[in-house]
Parts: structure tokens; C-alpha cells; sequence
């Protein structure tokens, strides 16, 4: 119990690092299809992922992983990507390494553009190189069952 609760304390105490320290640097983005706002995929990645995966997109070492160089990132097949966004995720395995700290659901608070928008702006930065996806495909992925 006592473990449980220092872990946590951990997690939070790392969050708060996290928003606070930031490295705000731009980032490079990559030529995206015609109507892709990178600024906009930018600020909504900011707001609501980047406390988290940092602005960098490297994560925190076993509390939150990282984006760049990620191999769902930069998978041709986005649905996976889409899914962890709109569903959450708990438990995830990334380089042998087991990320405890829960990513909330993102579904009931963001449109499908929106989506999209983070997913271009996540598959076009630091170096990643993901195929972009379209508002229709997050609509799609929204719509399956879980």
C-alpha cells in the first residue's frame, strides 16, 4: 500500500514537473496535406499533451513515454495511434518498458478534427515520419466497437 501510494505521489509530482519545465523550442513539421493547420495541431497538442510527452515529445522516463521515434507514431496504420487517443491507455510497453500512468480517454472532450490534428502534428514532429490521417478515418476509428 505504502508503495502504491509513493508511486503516485511520483506520477503527480512528475506531471507538475512537467507542465512547468517544458522546453518550449519549436518544433519541425513536416509538408502536410492541403487544410492541415500545423498551428493549430501544435497548440492542441500543447494544451493537452504536452505535460505528459513534453514538447519535446520524449516523455518521461518510466512515468510517461515517448512520441518521437515511436513506433505506433510512425506506423503507416493509424488506427492504433487514434485508438490510444480516443480511448486512453494503461500499461503500455514502449522500448521494454512498462509506462504505469494511465493516458486518459481524449474522446469525449475532443472533435475528430481536433484528433487529427494532434495525430498529424505527433506523426510529422521530431523526426517521426507517420502518414497523416484525416478527420473522416478518426470518425471511423470512433465508431468501432472497443
Amino acid at each position: 500500500m505504502r508503495g502504491s501510494i509513493r508511486c503516485w505521489f511520483m506520477i503527480a509530482a512528475l506531471c507538475c514537473v512537467a507542465m512547468f519545465a517544458a522546453d518550449s523550442a519549436p518544433l519541425q513539421m513536416a509538408d502536410r496535406e492541403p487544410g492541415y493547420d500545423s498551428i493549430k495541431g501544435q497548440s492542441l497538442y500543447i494544451a493537452n499533451c504536452s505535460a505528459c510527452h513534453q514538447s519535446t515529445g520524449e516523455g518521461l522516463p518510466g512515468a510517461f513515454p515517448p512520441l518521437k521515434g515511436s513506433n505506433v507514431v510512425n506506423k503507416d496504420d493509424a488506427s492504433k495511434h487514434i485508438q490510444v487517443i480516443l480511448n486512453g491507455m494503461k500499461g503500455g510497453r514502449v522500448g521494454g518498458m512498462i509506462y504505469v500512468a494511465p493516458m486518459p480517454p481524449f474522446a469525449g472532450a475532443l472533435s475528430d478534427t481536433a484528433i487529427a490534428d494532434i495525430i498529424d502534428y505527433e506523426r510529422s514532429s521530431w523526426g517521426n515520419h507517420g502518414k497523416p490521417v484525416t478527420e473522416a478515418l478518426v470518425a471511423a476509428e470512433r465508431a468501432r466497437p472497443k
